[in-house]
C-alpha cells in the first residue's frame, strides 16, 4: 500500500538515457527517487527511468491521454512500464476485476479476489494536481523501497530487506507462469479509481493470468489502446497484436 506523505522534494532534472539495462524482479533501484516537480510528474517518471535503468521516456499522446478516464490511465502507464522492460502486455481490463478493483479503491485498500491467483496494488494521490495516474505510478515504481522515503510511503517497507518493500513495483512488473499445464496464458487486469476517499484519490490494479482464448468480457483493450495513443511498435511489446474485442472510447 502506497501512501502520499509529506516530504522533501528533489530538484534534478531529467537524466538522457543511456544503455538500457532494465530492473526487474528481484532486482530493484538501488534508492527512492525524488519527484522532480509536484507539477511535473511524468517528467519524474522519465528522469528516473532513464538515471536508474537507461530506458527512454514514455512515450504516447498525450492530448488522446488525458481524454482517457483515471483507471484507463493507470492500465495504460502500467503496461508501459511493462513493455519497455521487454514483458509481455495485459491484454485487456475485464468488467469482472473493474469491478473487484473499483471496490477496493472505494475502501482504499488493495485489491482481493479470492481463489484466484492474484497479483494488486493500491495508491493514493494528491487531490489538488490532477496527474492521478501519474503520481500512482510514480510511487508504484520509483519510490517503493525503504527509508528515507520521500513523498511516497510504502506502508509494508519501513526499513530495508521488509517483504513489502518494492513490492508494488513487483506486481507491475510480474512474469507469471502458466495457469495449468494445459493452456497458454495471458495477463488481464482491472482497475479503479475513487475520486474522494479518506486518503484523497484512490488508486488500485489488480492482474491475473488467463487461458489465451478464453472468452472474457473487455471494457479496454491494450491492441486499442496502443492505437488511440500512438504508441510506437518498439514500445508496445507482443501483446498488442491480441485479438480481443475494441471497445470504443469516447
Amino acid at each position: 500500500m502506497a501512501v502520499l506523505a509529506s516530504g522533501v522534494l528533489g530538484l534534478s532534472g531529467a537524466v538522457a538515457a543511456a544503455t538500457p539495462h532494465p530492473l526487474l524482479p528481484p532486482h530493484h533501484p538501488a534508492r527512492n527517487y525524488r519527484l522532480i516537480s509536484l507539477a511535473k510528474v511524468l517528467g519524474s517518471i522519465d528522469a528516473a527511468r532513464a538515471s536508474q535503468e537507461g530506458l527512454s521516456p514514455l512515450t504516447f499522446d498525450l492530448t488522446r491521454f488525458e481524454l482517457l478516464d483515471v483507471a484507463e490511465q493507470v492500465f495504460v502507464i502500467s503496461n508501459l512500464e511493462r513493455t519497455t522492460r521487454g514483458l509481455a502486455a495485459a491484454v485487456a481490463l475485464t468488467r469482472r476485476l473493474d469491478h473487484v478493483a473499483q471496490v477496493a479503491a472505494s475502501r482504499d485498500e488493495d485489491p482481493t479476489d479470492a481463489g484466484h491467483r492474484y497479483w494488486s496494488i493500491w495508491s493514493s494521490a494528491p487531490a489538488a494536481f490532477g496527474q492521478a495516474a501519474y503520481f500512482a505510478d510514480f510511487g508504484w515504481m520509483y519510490a517503493d523501497g525503504p527509508p528515507p522515503q520521500y513523498i511516497f510511503r510504502n506502508v509494508d517497507c519501513s526499513r530495508a530487506g521488509q517483504s513489502g518493500c518494492w513490492g508494488h513495483r513487483d506486481n507491475i512488473l510480474v512474469r507469471p507462469s502458466h495457469p495449468s499445464g494445459t493452456c497458454s496464458s495471458e495477463l488481464v487486469a482491472g482497475t479503479g479509481y475513487a475520486r474522494r476517499s479518506p486518503d484523497g484519490p484512490s488508486l488500485t490494479e489488480v492482474f491475473e493470468t488467463a487461458c489465451r482464448g478464453t472468452p472474457l468480457t473487455s471494457v479496454f483493450t491494450w491492441r486499442h489502446a496502443v492505437a488511440y495513443l500512438k504508441i510506437p511498435a518498439a514500445e508496445a511489446g507482443a501483446a498488442s497484436s491480441a485479438k480481443r474485442p475494441r471497445p470504443p472510447v469516447a
